[in-house]
């Protein structure tokens, strides 16, 4: 039977390491997270392309102008793709339709970036007006809004996980639960920036799918401590042990069962649901890792240091 916490200031101390990892080399190397358009605004258009124009085609015109594009095939029928661009290529689109058009040219110089963009995309792919299906400009506003949004999801999540915890157990384990929650979400969000993912409403999702399930492995090791705590008379940090490795099997199975099917989303599943399961896999390694090595262990420091209290 493995002591899972005589270590537990190892695993506490190897998590703050990589919390300070993530955000180090997302602030000291990339000066912060990367933008997106869902948070920061830029251009959206979908267009209809002709038959033979395929994703890579897309890609390589893009990247030739030096133009960040996030590309999703809308419609795999009809080749309908949605375009996002950031606002840090607006300067860029203008520019070169100014170049098109002519230095002279006032119409290229009173153009907006979408429209810029779209002439762009008319002239170099010979596109008809009605192939042109939406374009608008997504501003920062909405970007604000979405981020206002997104932290009021995550926190009301952790309230009212707390709160039913606190009635299922009691408080002490609703605190290591909820402190466990939080370590992986900010592991996670440090994941996010270390590899540079752009922030968009499914990573929204998937944090929030990630939080429901570590707090199901989490619950599953609370359980079985309460059931040996009135059965065994043990020392309760002994207690916790024997729960975790009761329960090892179960929790491994379960996260080896959910990788298989996030896993494939990576193998075959469509390219812009990549970030997606990226983050989905590691949030399922690390809410495994939290249940077993954060989440039991601070509910022991939390008891041992409550008794000291009381005895002082």
């Amino acid at each position: 039977m493995f002591d899972f916490i005589k270590y537990k200031y190892v695993s506490i101390t190897f998590s703050t390491i990589l919390i300070a990892v993530g955000f180090g080399v997302t602030f000291g190397k990339y000066g912060g997270f990367a933008t997106s358009l869902d948070f920061d605004g830029g251009l959206r258009a979908v267009v209809e392309f002709p038959e033979n124009v395929e994703r890579k085609n897309l890609e390589e015109y893009f990247s030739s102008k030096n133009l960040e594009a996030v590309l999703v095939l809308m419609d795999k029928d009809k080749n309908d793709y949605q375009i996002d661009i950031g606002l840090g290529s607006v300067d860029q689109i203008k520019q070169l339709y100014v170049e098109r058009k002519g230095k002279d040219s006032l119409e290229a110089k009173q153009a907006s970036a979408i429209d810029a963009l779209i002439g762009l995309l008319q002239e170099d792919f010979k596109l008809e007006k009605k192939k042109i299906l939406s374009a608008n400009q997504v501003g920062s506003v909405v970007g604000a809004e979405l981020t206002s949004t997104g932290i009021s999801l995550l926190s009301l999540t952790l309230f009212f996980i707390m709160i039913y915890l606190s009635f299922r157990f009691q408080f002490k384990f609703a605190l290591g639960a909820i402190l466990a929650l939080i370590h992986d979400l900010v592991i996670t969000i440090a994941f996010i920036g270390f590899f540079q993912i752009k922030p968009s409403v499914p990573i929204i999702a998937a944090l929030l799918t990630l939080l429901g399930y570590s707090i199901n492995d989490t619950i599953v090791v609370f359980d079985r401590i309460r059931e040996n705590a009135g059965n065994l008379r043990d020392a309760f940090s002994q207690i916790i042990n024997i729960s975790i490795n009761q329960t090892l099997s179960r929790t491994f199975n379960t996260s080896v069962a959910t990788l298989i099917s996030v896993v494939a989303i990576i193998i075959g599943g469509a390219v812009e649901l990549y970030d997606f399961a990226y983050v989905l896999t590691f949030g399922i390694i690390l809410g495994t890792f939290s249940s077993v090595f954060i989440a039991a262990p601070l509910v022991d420091i939390y008891d041992g240091l409550s008794k000291r209290w009381k005895r002082s």
